[in-house]
Parts: C-alpha cells; sequence; structure tokens
C-alpha cells in the first residue's frame, strides 16, 4: 500500500507549475470549519457557530528554490496570489485540490554552506476536493499514447471534474490534446467523458465537467503533435 511521503508521492502542482522539482521535504493538508462567535448578553460560556464557509490549510517544508526570473521564488514570494488551483496525490493514487485566493507565510531559509531554502504554508478561502482519483500519473510521453487502465472502485450517477496538468512541453511539441475515457468492464467499450483544449505552452492545467454516469474503469488518452517530451498528469473527482 503506497503511503504518503513515499516515493509514491510524484504529482504537486501549483496552476500547473510542479512543485516537486523544489525538492520539498515535507508536506501536510488540513480541512478547517470557519466559524464565528455567536456569544449573546447574558450567555454564562461562549458560543461558536459554523459560517458555512470552509479554509484549506497546506504547508510544504524544505522547498529549494532558485532565483531566476519567473523562476519559483518570485511565483512563491508575490503574495498573496488570486484564485490558484493547488493540486497533489500524496500516495500516487488518491487525488486532492484545493481552489481559491492564496495567501502564505513565506520564510527563506539561509544557512552558510547551504542551499537556499524555504517553508511556505498556504492558506486557500475557496474549496477542498477531495478523495478524487488519479488516472495519469506524471509522466514524460513523446508519442501518442493511451494510458493503463485505472479501477476506481465503482461507478457513479452524479458527474464529476476531469483535471489536466501538463507541467512540461518541448518547443517541438506543437499541440497536446487530452481524453478522458471510462468503461464498464476496463476491457471493451471505451468511451470519451472529458475532452482538454489542446496545449501549446506549458506549464498549462484545466479542469472539464462531466455528466451523467462515469463507470468504474477509467483511462486516459493523448494525442501529441510534433515531436519531443511532454509531461502530463490528469485525474478524475467524482460528484
Amino acid at each position: 500500500m503506497p503511503k504518503a511521503g513515499s516515493a509514491s508521492f510524484t504529482l504537486l502542482t501549483l496552476d500547473g507549475t510542479s512543485l516537486l522539482g523544489a525538492k520539498v521535504t515535507g508536506f501536510s493538508w488540513a480541512p478547517h470549519v470557519l466559524q464565528e462567535e455567536t456569544t449573546g448578553l447574558g450567555d454564562s460560556w461562549t458560543e461558536q457557530t459554523p459560517t458555512g464557509m470552509r479554509r484549506a490549510t497546506v504547508s510544504q517544508q524544505g522547498a529549494y528554490f532558485d532565483t531566476q526570473l519567473n523562476g519559483l521564488h518570485s511565483l512563491m514570494a508575490a503574495m498573496p496570489l488570486a484564485a490558484r488551483t493547488l493540486t497533489w496525490s500524496p500516495d500516487g493514487v488518491t487525488l486532492f485540490s484545493a481552489k481559491g485566493t492564496l495567501t502564505t507565510g513565506y520564510d527563506v531559509l539561509a544557512r552558510n554552506a547551504a542551499l537556499t531554502k524555504a517553508n511556505v504554508t498556504y492558506e486557500i478561502s475557496g474549496a477542498l476536493d477531495a478523495g478524487g482519483t488519479l488516472v495519469q500519473p506524471p509522466q514524460d510521453q513523446t508519442a501518442t499514447w493511451t494510458g493503463a487502465t485505472v479501477d476506481s472502485g465503482a461507478s457513479s450517477t452524479l458527474g464529476g471534474t476531469a483535471i489536466q496538468s501538463v507541467t512540461a512541453k518541448a518547443a517541438g511539441v506543437t499541440g497536446f490534446v487530452g481524453t478522458l475515457q471510462h468503461s464498464a468492464d476496463g476491457t471493451t467499450a471505451w468511451t470519451t467523458i472529458a475532452t482538454f483544449a489542446n496545449v501549446t505552452a506549458a506549464p498549462n492545467a484545466q479542469s472539464v465537467p462531466v455528466a451523467g454516469t462515469i463507470n468504474r474503469y477509467l483511462r486516459v488518452v493523448g494525442t501529441i503533435t510534433g515531436t519531443g517530451t511532454i509531461r502530463v498528469a490528469a485525474g478524475l473527482f467524482r460528484t
């Protein structure tokens, strides 16, 4: 059984930009239910009432960064960041995604005779999707391919959301179209339930709504135009 913190932790992106290249040494997350004090005059105890809002707090420790133009340092230091999506899979199977306005604590750690790194804490006031399925782990591809069949456990009838991240693309790759397919038995009658827009630049992150029944078995089909390498990950959140 894969475990968080193992080599199976291969997906961590911010709007399609991979953060794993920064050599993150620790990672944690937690959802919080926001509450407001509703203590009234004469009450003998304080009272907190849920507001119906939630916040996701995500932390990464010891991430190395570079200071080049448009690098990780400039991306993380320019806070707050509005309308961001952080996506991760701690075990190479289960998918999580936090979306909303991003504010962070960004602590640079610098020591003599050591590489510069930072601790980053993200607070996203928005939505946390949990329990998704990672259908296509992030892998380098050089030609059109059909991904491995993934057994997601059961079918569902309320639709969902398909997501895709392209974290790297060679200049010779002039286009890429990813599709998500499903099947009732995993061997026959594969049909497409989501088609992502053509990708001509990276990083690129997309989400596509899926309506109706989603069968138990899933796979990704990627169509590459041109020559070179592209790195793609994709998954599905069921409603």
